[in-house]
């Protein structure tokens, strides 16, 4: 915590309710968070208050990304307004995605995620980074307080393993900068220029660097710009990161055979559910369990249920992996409603 500039303070085990979520509920779907309180506080106050997430649209949706569309869909029913950014440019400079694909996945993640669900009404937001012209101008003018040291640091936890992959640059490349400086505009224009008060954006702990450059960003815009962030909140909490399969550190796009994505035949999804992993009697690292607190639609009881059978690698354990698979390429078929 000390080597990325955070205090135990600020990255810290979750302790509040949000909106009807209780603190239980929260701690299933998240790891950590940072100033969440204040968040939850200004919330209650009924001060203008949103949550924020987005993804880069490098191929189809694996289950990291379903997982964060359908913690954007639990905070939203809880009464929480969620904006989700769909990172064309981002895949387009970031990933070296040909402009007219990630414009293709932009209107087919788009679909997708209303198809399951999400309200894309006022004050909640879904909307494509290509589209979105003043978070360009946004990103411009904080530009201003950024630079190389902060941009180097902001290197998301796995970003040695994409590189040697060959799916990101090795480098802080000028175009990796441009999609970092867009990353953080999409954030923090929702304080800017957007009527919100407060911030919560909510990511993969792997990528807590991001956030911390938002913070950082904002630490040097008050000296000059008190307006935009005085008396604001910005705040972020982190989920746990999926596990892949075949080794891999987590489900990736980038990587097909890391795990399931929502293309996959139901008897795909069950093979890899069944046998795809080593047993493991500790929920917290059973990608099965995993998936099943966060990519799903379950309630509460069911997921707590799945705990406990998980711990005992019961029968019914074995039941419920086959009953998920089900429920799984359920939602999965939804990348195919149009």
């Amino acid at each position: 915590m000390r080597e990325f500039g955070y205090s135990p303070l600020e990255f810290e085990a979750i302790s509040f309710a949000l909106g009807v979520l209780t603190k239980e509920d929260l701690q299933r779907q998240w790891l950590c968070h940072m100033n969440g309180g204040s968040f939850a506080e200004l919330s209650r106050l009924r001060r203008p208050a949103i949550a924020a997430t987005g993804f880069g649209l490098s191929g189809i949706p694996h289950m990291g990304t379903l997982s964060q569309i359908l913690r954007a869909i639990r905070l939203q029913k809880a009464g929480i307004p969620v904006q989700i950014v769909l990172g064309d440019l981002d895949a387009y400079n970031g990933k070296n995605v040909p402009l007219e694909r990630t414009l293709e996945l932009a209107s087919q993640y788009r679909a997708f995620i209303l198809n399951l669900g999400f309200d894309s009404f006022a004050p909640s937001i879904l909307r494509a980074q290509y589209d979105s012209l003043t978070t360009l101008r946004t990103s411009y003018l904080i530009g201003r307080y950024m630079d190389d040291e902060m941009f180097l640091k902001a290197e998301e936890d796995l970003h040695g393993f994409y590189s040697v992959q060959g799916k990101v640059d090795p480098v802080m490349s000028y175009r990796r900068k441009l999609s970092l400086n867009l990353m953080i505009a999409d954030f923090l224009e929702l304080l800017v220029d957007g009527g919100f008060d407060a911030v919560l954006v909510f990511l993969g702990i792997d990528e807590h660097q991001y956030v911390n450059f938002g913070r950082r960003t904002i630490e040097r815009c008050i000296a000059e710009k008190p307006d935009w962030f005085n008396g604001k909140c910005y705040a972020a909490l982190y989920s746990s990161i999926i596990g892949g399969f075949h080794g891999y550190p987590k489900m990736s796009k980038s990587f097909p055979q890391s795990g399931i994505t929502v293309d996959m035949s139901a008897e795909e999804i069950l093979s890899l559910i069944e046998f795809g992993e080593p047993p493991t009697q500790f929920p917290e690292t059973n990608v099965v369990y995993q998936m099943i607190s966060s990519v799903s639609l379950y309630d509460n009881d069911i997921i707590e249920e799945a705990y406990v059978e998980c711990r005992k690698q019961s029968r019914r354990w074995s039941a419920m992996k086959r009953d998920y698979a089900k429920h799984l390429h359920q939602l999965c078929r939804k990348w195919h409603e149009r």
